[in-house]
């Protein structure tokens, strides 16, 4: 009899851990330009539309992280997820960080020093400031982002950061 017990309550230990975990995550909402302090992460959006003609078929929003942190983190490209919202429609669009993996086509039209300056961070060091740079098609109008979502997976974490006016 204390052995059924004992695993029944086995069993519902292991649901309910099973269940905390997949159940996803409420975001972190916050301005552009703010840090966050939960995560010890700076961060802040923009766009420029001088930057539009860099990359053939594609505008440039960038993000810049701070890590205040006393950890590195980690960062990858197939992993993390990027999202820019606008508000013509509401649309969502999902950002490429990885260009040289997912159009190499137009990552080899980039001259070397701007590839050097463009590529995804494997990581973030501490103390480190670093702008990661999100394409999108030239059809998003960019002019009208309301935020970015942003989903780092090894912070496991989910951050939408709104667009200062």
């Amino acid at each position: 009899m204390k052995r059924l017990v004992g695993l029944l309550l086995i069993a519902i230990v292991v649901t309910v851990a099973t269940q905390a975990q997949a159940r996803p995550k409420k975001p972190i909402r916050v301005m552009a330009g703010t840090a966050i302090p939960k995560y010890a992460l700076g961060v802040d959006v923009s766009y420029d539309p001088r930057l539009d003609t860099l990359v053939p078929g594609y505008k440039v929003l960038q993000v810049a992280l701070v890590n205040n942190s006393f950890n590195m983190i980690p960062m990858d490209p197939k992993k993390d997820k990027w999202i820019v919202r606008t508000s013509e429609g509401k649309k969502k669009f999902k950002a490429i960080v990885d260009l040289r993996g997912k159009d190499p086509r137009a990552w080899n039209a980039l001259p070397e020093g701007a590839q050097k300056k463009i590529g995804y961070p494997l990581f973030l060091p501490v103390g480190a400031r670093q702008v990661i740079d999100l394409f999108v098609p030239t059809s998003v109008p960019l002019n009208t982002f309301t935020q970015v979502d942003i989903n780092i997976k090894s912070m496991e974490a989910r951050l939408e950061v709104m667009a200062r006016d």
